[in-house]
């Protein structure tokens, strides 16, 4: 008979205990964890029920304020090896995942559980990252992670470009609008630097610059697509951590030249946070938005990031990320067409502890 997915009760405890004791010769939950992590509202266990008996759960933790769910642990009874309940546990933990606003389930399997990690690796996941001496033994752990879709697709006609280079988001999601908006406008890694060049807010000194608002809306102008501006503040922008006197002084400058040109050609500028509904009233109306996020939750690290917002399905903003991570095995897949629950779309758009910026773009 097929597993029926349920939650946990507290009348589960006893064959939970039984199933971690059986499975894990180290690192086992306790009977008091179990009780307390499945009374915990921070916390999802569900298990697995075969003709009245408890074949196996999974365990999903939630923290408060971020977009990611972490896969605690996952055990099947040894009588249903092989009988697909696995696997059902860990689309179970997923969607749960994904029910409760979460973007990316991540998870930890040791090194030599070559079975557990052929699982995880067929299902989708994809390694980030090794923590040495993890487990009660000092075995090292192997970090996974998942970007979540839930059950529906959503299916575009903007298409999807890989950004060629570490600083060139931007104008990625630029060439991606253009080839919605311009008929026979094809993206290219020239026409990527091309607009780098047009739209990039530094030309010296310690390596490549990257691009800031007015600077894509101009580039978008120039390129035949209609922009509007909303940023929170008007001003230089990402100059915190640049500490070269000169170095500020060319980007000011350059910004500066931004801002004229787009006054000059009657760009709107909306000096103030953007709102989900902004975002939603620009896809509705037909128009992409290119936003700035901060790149910590998509892949760990806290560095502006533009993306681009091609759709609404009434509880996610959707989007295609330029950004592929070819060092944790991402594909287009991992990185186009990426719904993202509105609270925690509003989460990641915001760089630093004030700064939000979008850029809505459609056709002139």
């Amino acid at each position: 008979m097929p597993a029926a997915i349920r939650p946990a009760r507290a009348s589960d405890i006893d064959a939970l205990v039984r199933i971690e004791n059986a499975v894990f010769p180290t690192d086992r939950i306790s009977r008091r964890s179990f009780r307390q992590l499945i009374e915990r509202e921070t916390a999802e266990t569900l298990v697995a029920e075969v003709e009245g008996q408890i074949a196996g759960y999974c365990m999903v933790l939630f923290r408060r304020g971020s977009g990611v769910a972490r896969l605690y642990s996952i055990a099947v009874a040894a009588e249903q090896g092989g009988s697909g309940v696995g696997r059902l546990l860990l689309d179970a933990a997923e969607k749960i995942a994904f029910d409760h606003d979460r973007l990316v389930l991540r998870l930890e399997v040791r090194d030599d559980n070559a079975r557990a990690i052929r699982i995880y690796e067929k299902a989708g996941y994809r390694r980030i990252g090794m923590e040495p001496d993890y487990y009660e033994d000092h075995a090292p752990a192997l970090r996974y992670e998942k970007v979540l879709r839930g059950d529906a697709s959503f299916v575009t006609t903007v298409p999807f470009y890989e950004q060629t280079a570490d600083f060139t988001c931007g104008p990625s999601c630029l060439m991606m609008a253009m080839a919605h908006f311009l008929p026979g406008f094809t993206p290219s890694p020239v026409m990527e630097v091309r607009l780098w060049r047009e739209a990039t807010t530094v030309f010296m000194m310690s390596g490549p610059g990257g691009c800031e608002p007015f600077g894509l809306a101009v580039a978008a102008h120039e390129n035949g697509l209609s922009a509007e501006i909303i940023v929170s503040f008007y001003g230089a922008l990402f100059l915190q951590s640049v500490r070269s006197d000169e170095k500020k002084r060319v980007m000011e400058l350059a910004q500066v030249d931004f801002r004229n040109r787009a006054e000059d050609y009657g760009i709107p500028v909306a000096t103030r946070s953007f709102t989900l509904d902004d975002i939603r009233e620009a896809i509705a109306q037909g128009k992409l938005a290119v936003v700035l996020i901060s790149g910590f939750v998509m892949f760990g690290k806290k560095v502006p990031h533009w993306v681009l917002a091609i759709g609404d399905d009434g509880e996610h903003i959707v989007i295609h990320d330029p950004w592929i991570e070819g060092a944790h095995a991402e594909t287009t897949a991992d990185a186009a067409n990426i719904p993202i629950p509105y609270d925690v779309f509003m989460r990641m758009a915001q760089f630093g502890k004030r700064l939000r910026a979008a850029v809505i773009l459609g056709k002139r």
